[in-house]
């Protein structure tokens, strides 16, 4: 048993993804209403807190966040609780890769500097340093015993999680482009 009873049931899994599927289909909707309508629907949403612009993103790219976020925990929830998939596949390529997009795309919503062409190394940074803290975190929970299952923490994969994080990365990048600049 990986956890909870609620974890290892599917249905949670299930209801994230029909969630995450849904904020995609109204993300792709939100898009194509905009450009019918000809508006520009980059920086549609902003949020000024104590005088200091902190979110400046598009009502689609939010929607398409919340896509990726869910999407990214589902995956892991069904892969990890309900078929135990970290212990006999490669599966942890898949959700490090996906969830270098959520992670991704989250920093990309916030206002991070005037230099636009410093969003992306921002992002895959922040990224870099998320999945580098979940792999000393890896390591702690083997070292400590903590960890349950097949938890991998050769240097060979934190390479390739990194890699694939990167990639994921740079894919919610070339998105980013495609859904906030006409």
């Amino acid at each position: 048993m990986h956890g909870e009873w609620w974890l290892e049931n599917p249905v949670l899994s299930i209801f994230l993804f029909c969630i995450s599927f849904y904020l995609l289909y109204k993300a792709l909707r939100t898009k194509k209403q905009y450009r019918y309508h000809q508006q520009s629907d980059h920086n549609d949403v902003q949020r000024v807190i104590l005088g200091r612009k902190i979110i400046d993103t598009s009502t689609g790219w939010l929607l398409f966040t919340g896509f990726l976020v869910l999407s990214s925990i589902g995956a892991h929830f069904l892969a990890e609780y309900t078929f135990h998939l970290y212990d006999t596949t490669p599966i942890d390529k898949f959700t490090h890769g996906l969830s270098g997009m959520a992670i991704t795309a989250l920093v990309l919503n916030f206002y991070l500097t005037r230099k636009r062409q410093l969003y992306y190394f921002i992002a895959i940074g922040v990224s870099w340093v998320t999945f580098v803290l979940w792999e000393v975190y890896e390591l702690a929970a083997v070292a400590t015993g903590f960890g349950g299952g097949y938890i991998q923490t050769e240097p060979m994969d934190l390479a390739i999680d990194l890699w694939v994080d990167t990639l994921g990365a740079l894919a919610v990048c070339f998105l980013y482009d495609e859904f906030s600049h006409e």
